[in-house]
């Protein structure tokens, strides 16, 4: 996946070397990491077990090897993805996550 445009959320994914399929919950979450603050392209859970808020996942559009099924976009999917990348133009100071493995 080389876009800009996030996926919507309910996207279900494959990671690289993944062998569990993650549903997106959340696009651009921001987390504090080593007492610094990053974002992530995405948050994802098991699309089998659902949440569980000790197995999120934390990985960005590059870590994505397969996309099984796309979640729904609304009118508003347009307005959002302006609105992220806003976001990323107008804080610079928070750089983006990085991912060490893939594995889920």
């Amino acid at each position: 996946m080389n876009s800009n445009k996030l996926l919507p959320m309910g996207t279900v994914v494959y990671l690289n070397g993944g062998k569990l399929e993650l549903m997106i919950v959340s696009r651009q979450p921001i987390l504090n990491m080593d007492g610094t603050e990053v974002y992530f392209d995405y948050a994802g859970i098991s699309h089998i077990l659902g949440l569980d808020p000790k197995q999120i996942v934390y990985f960005n559009r590059e870590n994505i090897s397969e996309i099984v099924f796309t979640g729904y976009e609304s009118d508003n999917e347009d307005r959002l993805q302006d609105a992220f990348a806003e976001w990323r133009d107008n804080n610079p100071e928070i750089p983006k996550g990085k991912v060490e493995t893939d594995r889920n």
